[in-house]
């Protein structure tokens, strides 16, 4: 077996574990009402299933899911090596019936938040923790140069053929596995072609609509980047015409299993706040008495991401340290930010310019914890502000 097939495995195992132990936590609290329990079980067996080969995940319905969650754990998941280990014979529930200590160590070391367990967070948010919290872990294992190289080819080189990745990338392509084969990726294909996002280069959704399609980047659809496409009557890819103001012309790609693009975590988590990083660097790069530090590689990396300091002769320094957040809801975002136990006092967080009306929802969700919200277009104005540059 291949050593990214046994990987895929361990994956699968690991979710199967993860589902099962977040199900025992629900489980075991006589007070969570049974309504809620039961969308949370079903939820937790959705993510079992899914793990499974399609004709094992039909034999495990709820009653045998609640049945194998209180035996040891072998039949419940798939296996990984075919080769037992020591999670076939855990039990999760002790003798009264409740949730065993260990349960919420597993859950801490698969990356489920304390959280997750205490306020029962639905599997897509903790899916969403997981891949985030991954990614920045396999970022503090570079050197602080690595590192900023990492960040800003993420931004820059989110997919493309492997050829241009594994050159871009250079010393770090071996480093990560969370490319994937645009081949695999049946929703932003179109008459056997892909095309990349101008913004973020990341491939765009196509979309039937009648004859003809709709093509648009699902994050920068707000800035004008979509298109409609006419089939063609040859081989090759059909007519791409843009219908949003921000729609240039791309060029159609092959989707084959030589063009790869980074999962949609990282894309969503790391691509996006990228680009409003290089967004902001772009606007205030060059300005008088402006000092850039981009992703600063002392701290940790999912504290802040710019360090932007004014040092006007004669006037107070002003510093703002930024964390650029790219979430498709600010809702989410705002309780993520609050169940942290902490918040760097200080913080700044910026959104797209697209989520301007909606920053003051989430600037209530962190009152009081020394933290702004703003966009990438008001902060670059503060910044000109201070620093006496002309708008």
């Amino acid at each position: 077996m291949a050593v990214r097939e046994v990987a895929a495995d361990q994956e699968r195992r690991d979710q199967a574990l993860t589902a099962c132990c977040m199900a025992v936590v629900a489980e075991s609290d006589p007070v969570l009402a049974p309504s809620r329990r039961s969308r949370l079980l079903m939820d937790c067996l959705a993510v079992l299933r899914a793990a499974h080969r399609p004709e094992r995940a039909a034999q495990i319905g709820m009653k045998e899911f609640r049945q194998g969650l209180r035996g040891p754990l072998g039949p419940l998941l798939p296996s990984a090596s075919g080769r037992p280990d020591r999670f076939d014979s855990m039990e999760l529930f002790d003798a009264q019936g409740l949730a065993r200590d260990a349960v919420k160590d597993l859950c801490s070391e698969h990356l489920v938040p304390q959280a997750a367990l205490e306020q029962y967070w639905p599997w897509a948010r903790v899916r969403a923790e997981q891949e985030e919290q991954r990614l920045f872990d396999l970022m503090r294992r570079l050197s602080p140069e690595e590192y900023r190289c990492a960040r800003t080819l993420l931004g820059t080189h989110a997919a493309g053929s492997v050829r241009e990745l594994s050159r871009q990338w250079d010393r770090l392509w071996m480093r990560f596995d969370f490319f994937e084969s645009v081949a695999d990726w049946p929703w932003c294909q179109v008459d056997g072609w892909w095309y990349p996002c101008p913004v973020c280069r990341w491939p765009m959704r196509t979309l039937r609509s009648g004859p003809l399609f709709d093509v648009r980047c699902e994050a920068h659809a707000p800035r004008g980047v979509h298109y409609r496409y006419t089939p063609g009557k040859g081989p090759g890819p059909g007519e791409l015409t843009g219908t949003g103001k921000a729609a240039v012309p791309v060029t159609p790609l092959p989707a084959s299993s030589d063009h790869l693009a980074v999962n949609r975590h990282v894309w969503r988590y790391g691509t996006l706040p990228v680009l409003l990083e290089l967004q902001l660097r772009d606007e205030l790069e060059g300005l008088p008495f402006v000092e850039l530090e981009m992703w600063p590689g002392e701290q940790r990396p999912d504290e802040y991401d710019v360090h932007i300091t004014v040092a006007v002769p004669g006037k107070r320094t002003r510093h703002w340290r930024v964390d650029a957040k790219a979430w498709e809801s600010v809702v989410a975002l705002g309780k993520a930010l609050s169940d942290r136990p902490v918040l760097r006092k200080g913080l700044t967080i910026v959104l797209p310019d697209h989520q301007h009306s909606e920053r003051h929802f989430l600037a209530a969700q962190v009152r009081g914890r020394g933290v702004k919200v703003t966009t990438v277009s008001r902060l670059a104005k503060q910044v000109k502000d201070a620093c006496g540059a002309p708008r």
